[in-house]
């Protein structure tokens, strides 16, 4: 199972991001943005595992969410 990467245009963004996941107890990290994905603020949150599809539904709308694979990455939803 891949981790996935949700990116924001603001360090603001991610940061409250990483904070609502946590307040309902799913375990995301503030991680800097692959240059892959450069055109965001350099902040991003990775989650993985089963707090996948908790953050996947908590995501807000300005977000950009990739999978991360082996082979790069993959924009979902």
């Amino acid at each position: 199972m891949n981790d996935i990467i949700v990116v924001f245009r603001s360090r603001g963004d991610a940061l409250r991001f990483n904070s609502v996941l946590s307040a309902r107890g799913v375990q995301g990290r503030i991680v800097n943005t692959p240059r892959a994905l450069s055109a965001s603020c350099g902040l991003s949150v990775r989650v993985g595992g089963f707090a996948k599809s908790v953050a996947l539904a908590l995501s807000p709308a300005n977000a950009t969410i990739y999978e991360i694979r082996p082979d790069g990455y993959t924009k979902t939803g």
